[in-house]
């Protein structure tokens, strides 16, 4: 069965979508200042996956060695900033894009463990990639279950909790808005 999502629920979606979209063009500039986009003040946020839409290594696939330092220092950036937890959506695809950092024998989402973050990985391909309409049509239809998984382990984790997908477009706006409305709706 299918939730019907509301009205504000797809303003909310729509509005986390533009603002990981102006984010990914100031990272995408040099301008880094900011690495997330808030969704519930000081307890929920989302960002794009480590150097996305970096100014040098945005969009590389896989990543080259050089780039290690850089994620190191994304994610030294999002603890410093008090993030405890992170809910991951990006695909096993995307992970092996930093294979060739060699930043923990189990990869970014081992790497994000060993820097003390509480993760959560709930992979879903990326329906932006899929080869045909039916099979971005079947990707989408996951949502209604990453949403409900997501919002669960959002509520059991310490706050604040970063999520990402990979751009922030596809997967993380409708998850992140459903996990907010739920949030709000529970006052």
């Amino acid at each position: 069965m299918v939730r019907r999502t509301s009205v504000a629920e797809r303003q909310l979606e729509a509005s986390i979508r533009e603002r990981l979209r102006v984010l990914g063009d100031s990272l995408q500039s040099g301008e880094d200042s900011n690495l997330v986009v808030w969704v519930l003040d000081g307890a929920f946020a989302c960002a794009q996956r480590p150097l996305r839409r970096h100014p040098i290594f945005g969009g590389r696939k896989p990543l080259p060695p050089e780039a290690r330092s850089a994620v190191i220092g994304w994610v030294r950036r999002i603890v410093a900033r008090g993030f405890v937890g992170i809910i991951c959506l990006s695909h096993e695809k995307e992970l092996r894009y930093y294979e060739p950092l060699r930043l923990h024998p189990d990869g970014l989402l081992g790497f994000y463990r060993a820097s003390g973050l509480e993760v959560k990985h709930l992979p879903w391909p990326d329906p932006a990639h899929a080869h045909t309409a039916a099979e971005r049509k079947r990707r989408m239809a996951l949502v209604e279950r990453i949403k409900a998984e997501a919002s669960e382990a959002y509520e059991c984790m310490p706050k604040p909790v970063l999520l990402h997908c990979s751009s922030g477009i596809d997967r993380s706006p409708p998850v992140a808005a459903f996990i907010a409305m739920r949030q709000q709706a529970q006052g």
